[in-house]
């Protein structure tokens, strides 16, 4: 829930296009009244209570951004012809994005963001959270999207493939205090099917792939995500990117 604006899954080395500040993909639509809840609630998903008005702080742990916060804001809501979004406010520091929680109709919930300095043919997918029944039955569950994203001349095909696996209730130690926690182990991997420059010219395709865990608490929503390690491939060559971890500070419904 708390995912970062470092770009954690944004094809951190494969495409500097998709690694920049991000707004939400919201299609026209009646939003809700400030403290109704949003569909996350009313189909039942406790796991992510995204109330209008809600709010979760994060501290990072590790890495390049241990020790500054991250908090998360439920902003609106609103019925779509795509299906109910939800809106939150994303922001480390002074920089603040947005991203868009659609609700799908099975319950899951697709994260979808829109960069502001490229054009996108559909949206780009960052991420997917199982529905409340997946929450603790993934073994696993698979979700996947297809997006466009031009700008600077290239236009770049992606595929994302995203692996969902139940691990069982763990106790976890987090600034807000210790909770029994369902443990969700997430696997991403975006994979460039090539892009052309403004001359024309085809590069080389690319893959990135993200490994971590989140742990995620009825009523409250993600209190912990553990430190994952990306690996990047391009050119023959792989990287390994480590990533840092969130640690739940507050939470204000």
């Amino acid at each position: 829930m708390a995912m970062k604006q470092s770009c954690r899954v944004a094809l951190l080395a494969t495409s500097a296009a998709l690694c920049v500040p991000l707004v939400g993909l919201v299609a026209g639509g009646t939003a809700y009244g400030l403290g109704r809840p949003a569909l996350a609630n009313e189909s039942g998903n406790a796991y992510f209570p995204l109330v209008v008005g809600a709010t979760w702080t994060y501290k990072f742990v590790g890495g390049s951004e241990a020790g500054s916060t991250n908090t998360l804001h439920v902003v609106s809501a609103q019925r779509t012809a795509g299906g109910e979004v939800v809106e939150l406010q994303n922001a480390v520091g002074a920089s603040k994005v947005m991203e868009s929680y659609v609700i799908g109709p099975n319950g899951a919930i697709q994260v979808k963001i829109l960069s502001s300095k490229v054009t996108v043919t559909g949206s780009v997918s960052r991420y997917f959270l199982p529905s409340a029944a997946q929450v603790a039955s993934c073994h696993p569950c698979h979700f996947t999207a297809d997006f466009t994203t031009s700008g600077s001349g290239a236009s770049i095909k992606t595929h994302m493939v995203e692996t969902a696996t139940s691990l069982g209730l763990k106790t976890v130690h987090v600034p807000a205090g210790a909770y029994h926690a369902e443990q969700v182990q997430l696997v991403m991997k975006f994979t460039t099917s090539g892009f052309a420059s403004a001359s024309g010219k085809q590069v080389t395709s690319s893959t990135y792939a993200v490994r971590y865990s989140i742990f995620l608490v009825q009523g409250v929503g993600m209190v912990d995500e553990s430190a994952g390690t990306g690996v990047v491939s391009v050119v023959g060559r792989t990287f390994m990117v480590p990533t840092s971890a969130d640690e739940l500070v507050s939470y204000k419904p």
